[in-house]
């Protein structure tokens, strides 16, 4: 399949996550010594505090609340960091995103910097993640417009709803990924407007199914997977929307 691109594409954030097994060797000289590595091209640090929910699908999904600590290394633009915490890297581009090819290679150093402190990690997790926020035309008349995927409704009573959530666990590779899709209405200050996102998050399914030296390959095919499924999502008017290249 080939990959459209856009001229105004909706994406705010992509994230791509690699989680450890947290009974691996860990200490706190763990960030700065990756930090180290990376600073040539992500000079800024922060410290993180903060409590995080964790959304955990598998054997059944349900919802862990924890406290979380660790370091981001920013781009001097800000709009690219590496995230670090205990078993855990994240590599992350907020908007406007610069298509894959150059968020690509963000990815691969910061997994390669993590490798060169524990050459043979146990990954529990991989993930990548798109989120994608839509702000429908003003005079935008039904979801069917626009998306392929939407709530029906088929009473008249339930028709003028003002907000509204869809969720699907998608399965992939015989079981061993899956991808969480949720598309929602989202609040803007303009009610004649509706904002909708679009969130997708690939991440495989079955612990510990990926050796260390096919990561990079898993997370290619994550990337068109997630492509593949976008683009079945929306309409030729969203297409229009967000300037596609090369379109007419």
């Amino acid at each position: 399949m080939k990959e459209r691109k856009y001229q105004k594409p909706p994406i705010i954030e992509v994230v791509c996550e690699f989680r450890f097994d947290p009974s691996s060797k860990w200490d706190a000289t763990v960030p700065g010594r990756i930090y180290e590595q990376l600073k040539k091209d992500f000079p800024k640090k922060r410290r993180i505090q903060r409590l995080g929910v964790t959304v955990q699908q598998q054997p059944e999904t349900s919802l862990q609340v924890q406290y979380e600590e660790g370091m981001r290394f920013l781009r001097k633009d800000e709009l690219a960091f590496i995230q670090v915490q205990p078993h855990r890297i994240s590599v992350h581009h907020l908007a406007p995103y610069p298509h894959w090819e150059r968020f690509k290679p963000l990815i691969k150093k910061g997994y390669r910097a993590y490798l060169k402190i524990f050459p043979k990690p146990k990954l529990q997790r991989i993930g990548l993640r798109y989120i994608n926020r839509i702000v429908l035309p003003d005079d935008h008349r039904t979801l069917d417009e626009f998306f392929t995927l939407y709530p029906s409704v088929g009473r008249p009573l339930f028709q003028d709803y003002k907000a509204f959530a869809v969720y699907l666990l998608l399965s992939f590779e015989n079981g061993r990924d899956a991808l969480h899709l949720r598309l929602a209405s989202e609040g803007v200050e303009d009610e004649e407007q509706l904002a909708v996102l679009l969130d997708l998050d690939y991440f495989l399914a079955n612990p510990g199914s990926v050796p260390t030296s096919k990561t990079l390959e898993w997370v290619e095919q994550a990337h068109y997977r997630i492509l593949e499924v976008f683009e079945e999502v929306i309409t030729d008017s969203l297409r229009k929307q967000f300037g596609e290249e090369g379109g007419e």
